[in-house]
């Protein structure tokens, strides 16, 4: 490493006010300045972040408002995750774009593939590449006793609110997650981090489950039809304040369930990150297919800067 340097933003994501919702660092990388994924992982363990994101510079006489980014968690480089995919995106196309147009249109080449993107009114939104799965194996109701002790104190004359074993389900390899359903947010604020992580054997060809739950209570709809959800995500000792990968794999889980129409939109909105007081609102609009299956995930989030400045290589 030399003297060379990167300049870099950080934004919150799912959320319109600074401080809250999920921290995001975005590294631009521009055509003459070389950096290997060995040097963006050690740079995203210094921020030290959920994720860090590194956008590549527009080839000229490229395709207009189309990147190439690279996401890293803390350990490791993964193909999907939705909060950089959307804080990335508003400051791609709300800042470098630097297109005064009402509507904005892009694309990202991340991982898991392409995504196209739309930028309106300080929101973007995101076409979501996805590979669902729902694995043959659950979480049981004694694993999750396991990992969230206080919902013993659900059970009632003996018997339980919650199922006998919750589902896993993947929106992409490398992205699956127990899907656990709990009767009220009481239940929801009862949960703590800890040193016990979800242990669930996947099917034959599918990544490791990385020890992430994803909680969630069904909330009133919205007089548009709007499906409501209040979620929460922990992994071991850490909370996550908004989990786009979560949010798109349980509502595709709960289109499929839900026996809609081909061709159907069903609209969501998961707020996560109460109880952390990061709140994140996070918009998603599932379109099924003529057989009951995933057509189009369509994630949407705004974001805000909160830093800006340079990374030394």
């Amino acid at each position: 490493m030399g003297n060379q340097s990167l300049e870099y933003v950080t934004l919150d994501v799912f959320t319109q006010t600074r401080f809250a919702g999920n921290p995001l660092a975005v590294v631009k990388v521009p055509q003459s300045v070389s950096v290997t994924q060995e040097q963006k992982q050690r740079i995203a363990r210094e921020f030290n972040y959920s994720e860090t994101t590194f956008i590549h510079e527009r080839v000229e006489g490229g395709s207009q408002n189309h990147w190439t980014v690279d996401i890293f968690t803390k350990d490791r480089e993964i193909p999907f995750a939705g909060h950089p995919t959307i804080g990335t995106a508003c400051f791609a196309l709300g800042d470098l774009a630097k297109d005064t147009n009402t509507l904005t249109q892009g694309k990202f080449s991340i991982k898991a593939g392409p995504v196209d993107l739309v930028y309106e009114n300080k929101r973007a939104s995101a076409s979501i590449p996805h590979n669902v799965r729902l694995h043959q194996a659950t979480l049981g109701v004694s694993d999750l006793y396991r990992i969230q002790p206080a919902l013993h104190t659900l059970k009632r004359n003996g018997q339980t609110d919650l199922s006998p074993e919750f589902p896993v389900f993947s929106i992409v390899k490398g992205m699956t997650f127990p899907l656990i359903q709990l009767p009220d947010l009481d239940a929801l604020g009862a949960l703590s981090t800890g040193s016990e992580m979800a242990d669930v054997e996947l099917d034959e060809g599918w990544c490791d489950l990385h020890g992430l739950c994803y909680y969630y209570v069904r909330l009133p709809e919205s007089e548009d039809g709007t499906v409501n959800l209040r979620t929460r995500l922990i992994k071991g000792i850490l909370e996550d304040p908004a989990t786009g990968s979560a949010a798109s794999a349980l509502t595709s889980f709960l289109s499929m369930q839900g026996k809609y129409a081909g061709g159907q939109k069903i609209k969501y909105c998961v707020t996560q990150g109460v109880e952390m007081g990061r709140k994140s609102e996070i918009r998603l609009t599932i379109t099924m297919t003529e057989v009951g299956g995933i057509g189009n995930v369509t994630l949407e989030g705004s974001a805000v800067k909160v830093m800006e400045g340079r990374v030394y290589l």
